[in-house]
C-alpha cells in the first residue's frame, strides 16, 4: 500500500534546527513536576505523582470531574534540555496546564543539547470506579448491532438497515450505581443527533462520571459534515468519535490540502495536490497529495526521515461488508510533475509525460498480534489482510469531473474466508503516486458520502 503526506514546513524547520550537534548530550527529561493551584471541580493525589520516560501521571482521587480544568505546575528539566516546544501550532504554556478531559494529555518535545527530540506528556489517571464495563444489547443480534465503548462514550452501530425512532434494550454491567433521573434502559432514540446520558455515582458517594450513549453511523462523520476550526488556517477534519476512531488527514497541520466545500446544503471533503517551496530550507519544492483516511496522525520530529511513521491506519471495526460507496468527483492537473531527489535532502521539479490519477482504497485488516496495532501500510507482524478493494480516478477520463457515485466491491481472500476483522482502513487521495512526490498541483478529489454495504 503506498502512503501519502502533507509536508509539515514548522517540523521540517525545527528539523534542520535539531541536527545532532557531536559531543553534545543527547539526553533530555523531566526532572521534577510539582502542582502549585489547580481550578475546582477535581480532587488530586499530589502525593501519589510519578515521573516515567518523561511521562508525568498525575492520579485523580475523587470529584465531580469538571472540565476544562487547570493546574499551575512548576516543572523542572534536566540540564541537559535545550528546549521544550508543542507538537502542533498550538502555544505552549507548561506553567498552567489546560486539560479538556480526563482521557486526553498534554503532549510536547524536550530538544537536548545535541538536537534530540524526546516525547514528553503529562497525564490524568482516574481511579476505578463510576465505570460501565460491558454495555449488552438485548433486542438486537451481535449480527444486527455492535457496541463500542470510549472513554465515557457508547456508541451502537447498526450493521443492518433500521429506521428511526429505534429502541435499544440493555443490560448493563457497571461499577457504581445510577444517579437518580439518568436515563436507564430501555432506550428510545429519535434521531443520529439524540444523546442519552446515565451517570453514575462510585460506591462511596463520592465521585461520578456521565455517559453518554448514542446510535451512530457504522463510521462516524463519514459525510463530512464535522471539522475543526472552520475559517482558520488550522482546519482539520474532526476526529469524532475521537482520535484514532474516525476520520483523519496528514494535510492541515501546517500544510492546507483536505478542507471543506459546499456540498448538498452540507460539506464534501476536498483533497487536492499542491507544491510546496522549501527552497529556504535547502530542499526545494515538493510535490504533495491531499488524503484522508480512516486512522489518525501523529506528528513526530523524528521520523520526518520516515513519514509513514506519522500515519496510522485503520480504526476498530468488526464487519465484513461487501462494498463500500462514495460520492466523488475528481479533475487532474494540468501539468503531470515529479519532485526528484538531487542530493542527498534536495529536491528538484521535472515534467512528466502523462495525466495524474487519484485513488480510494479499503482494506479489512485482523489485528492479531500484542498491544494496540500500529499500521502504517507496510506488513506488519500479527496483521492479516482480509480482503481489499480500490478504485483509480483517472485523470484522463473527463467524466469523472462530475459528481458520480461510485461503488468499490472488497474482494476477501479465500484463505482468511473463517476470520473476523477488527479494523477497517479506507484510503483517499488526490495523487496516487504522491509517496513518490509525484502528481499534478490542482489535481482534486472531492469525496462525500462514504457508506459501508453489507
Amino acid at each position: 500500500m503506498r502512503k501519502y503526506y502533507g509536508i509539515l514546513l514548522l517540523a521540517l524547520g525545527i528539523l534542520s534546527s535539531c541536527e545532532k550537534v557531536s559531543k553534545l548530550s543527547d539526553d533530555a527529561r523531566i526532572a521534577s513536576f510539582t502542582i502549585i493551584d489547580q481550578t475546582e471541580g477535581v480532587i488530586l493525589d499530589k502525593e501519589g505523582i510519578t515521573i516515567n520516560n518523561n511521562v508525568v501521571t498525575i492520579p485523580l482521587d475523587y470529584g465531580r470531574k469538571l472540565f476544562p480544568f487547570t493546574i499551575k505546575a512548576n516543572m523542572k528539566f534536566s540540564s541537559t534540555t535545550d528546549d521544550v516546544i508543542s507538537v502542533d501550532e498550538t502555544p505552549l504554556n507548561l506553567k498552567e496546564i489546560t486539560f479538556n478531559d480526563v482521557y486526553t494529555p498534554q503532549t510536547f518535545y524536550l530538544i537536548s543539547e545535541s538536537g534530540v527530540p524526546h516525547l514528553g506528556q503529562i497525564i490524568l489517571k482516574d481511579k476505578n470506579n463510576a465505570d460501565i464495563t460491558n454495555f449488552h444489547i438485548t433486542n438486537y443480534t451481535e449480527e444486527e448491532v455492535g457496541v463500542t465503548i470510549h472513554d465515557n462514550n457508547i456508541r451502537i452501530n447498526f450493521k443492518v438497515d433500521f429506521d428511526w425512532p429505534v429502541t435499544i434494550e440493555a443490560e448493563i454491567t457497571r461499577n457504581g450505581k445510577v444517579k437518580i433521573g439518568s436515563a436507564e434502559s430501555p432506550f428510545i432514540f429519535s434521531g443520529p443527533n439524540d444523546k442519552k446520558q446515565i451517570t453514575l455515582i462510585a460506591e462511596d458517594n463520592q465521585d461520578e462520571r456521565v455517559w453518554n450513549i448514542q446510535v451512530v453511523p457504522t463510521i462516524e462523520n463519514s459525510n463530512f459534515e464535522s471539522w475543526i476550526n472552520v475559517g482558520t488556517s488550522k482546519i482539520n477534519i474532526d476526529p469524532t468519535p475521537g482520535i484514532g476512531l474516525g476520520w483523519a488527514t496528514a494535510n492541515n497541520s501546517f500544510v492546507q490540502g483536505t478542507t471543506p466545500v459546499p456540498y448538498q446544503n452540507g460539506y464534501a471533503a476536498q483533497l487536492q495536490t499542491g507544491i510546496q517551496n522549501l527552497s529556504g530550507l535547502g530542499i526545494g519544492e515538493l510535490i504533495t497529495a491531499g488524503t484522508i483516511f480512516t486512522g489518525y496522525f501523529k506528528m513526530n520530529i523524528s521520523a520526518l526521515s520516515n513519514p509513514p511513521l506519522m500515519t496510522y491506519f485503520g480504526i476498530p471495526f468488526i464487519m465484513r461488508p461487501k462494498s463500500i460507496s462514495v460520492d466523488a468527483k475528481y479533475e487532474a492537473g494540468v501539468k503531470f510533475q515529479q519532485s526528484e531527489k538531487i542530493g542527498q535532502n534536495s529536491y528538484k521539479i521535472k515534467d512528466l509525460a502523462g495525466t495524474d490519477q487519484g485513488r480510494i482504497w479499503v482494506e479489512l485488516l485482523r489485528w492479531e498480534g500484542n498491544g494496540n496495532l500500529e499500521y502504517h501500510g507496510d506488513p506488519v507482524e500479527g496483521l492479516k489482510v482480509l480482503g481489499k478493494g480500490e478504485m483509480i480516478f483517472d485523470g484522463a477520463n473527463t467524466a469523472l469531473r462530475n459528481w458520480n457515485n461510485h461503488t468499490i466491491p472488497i474482494i476477501y481472500d479465500n484463505k482468511y474466508k473463517d476470520l473476523e476483522p477488527t479494523h477497517i482502513s479506507i484510503v483517499m487521495t488526490s495523487s496516487r503516486q504522491g509517496d513518490l512526490f509525484i502528481g499534478a498541483k490542482g489535481s482534486t478529489l472531492t469525496v462525500d458520502n462514504v457508506v459501508v454495504n453489507f
